[in-house]
């Protein structure tokens, strides 16, 4: 017998709280979390944003998911900077997400400088589409001890879209971790695969070529924090005369 398979809709608001539990230290975990709501729209009394958590089930918290995606990713060590900088290299505009690992997490709507919601594509065992493309429907073998179908307003098209790119993105940070482990371990098995998957240096200059796109940003933001205009020349040569620097002996 097929084990029955709950569907929440998260737009029936009221019924997805009366599930939840109100939980003020509700946190994003990488291996467990599915789905981060953003409730802001409804103006609900001490609720924001509806955590969906494999382990801790629906959580209510009083944070906006905005700030609940930057506890978490500050907490790593590849940030959104990593991200737009890898992003910038590839000219995928338009779109942010977040990747990492095996840690995969999509907007589902376009205004991430806002609160939206977010799901992790790692935790979910599939997700599908509506025939009218207007909702995701995320598949959860096991939230505590059920099946779920969570069906999530989103458009098909954007939700694809930042998909391809994270994927894109995820296949240069796994080639770049490919390069450091041949770099600091030679010998390793993974190493041969890399120098034979590298043979015309390609991935090594893409290595370099990350390294000043990252660098130049945090110039950037660095000009930027003092209230100034970050203008490419200025990034430009400023990015010059502290490579300089830190490339030689003090």
């Amino acid at each position: 017998m097929q084990p029955k398979i709950d569907v929440l809709d998260t737009a029936k608001i009221k019924e997805i709280i009366e599930l939840g539990e109100y939980d003020n230290d509700a946190a994003i975990q990488a291996d467990s979390t599915l789905l981060i709501l953003d409730c802001q729209k409804y103006n609900l009394k001490n609720i924001k944003s509806i955590i969906f958590d494999r382990n801790k089930g629906i959580c209510l918290s009083n944070m906006e998911t905005k700030r609940l995606i930057n506890r978490f990713v500050v907490q790593d060590i590849v940030t959104f900077g990593f991200i737009r900088a890898t992003m910038e290299l590839e000219n995928i505009k338009g779109v942010l997400f977040y990747v990492y690992g095996e840690t995969m997490m999509i907007p589902l709507t376009g205004a991430t400088q806002h609160s939206t919601s977010w799901f992790f594509v790692n935790n979910v065992a599939s997700y599908s589409f509506n025939s009218a493309g207007n909702k995701i429907i995320l598949y959860c073998p096991q939230v505590f001890d059920r099946a779920l179908k969570i069906a999530v307003e989103t458009n098909k098209a954007y939700c694809m879209r930042v998909i391809n790119a994270a994927e894109k993105v995820s296949d240069r940070e796994s080639k770049l971790a490919l390069k450091m482990v041949a770099d600091h371990y030679p010998r390793h098995p993974q190493a041969k695969a890399f120098h034979a998957l590298d043979k015309k240096r390609a991935i090594s200059r893409y290595c370099v070529s990350l390294s000043e796109k990252y660098h130049k940003q945090l110039i950037k933001y660095t000009i930027q924090a003092l209230e100034m205009e970050p203008m490419p020349e200025i990034v430009n040569e400023t990015y010059a005369k502290v490579r300089n620097r830190m490339s030689k002996l003090m």
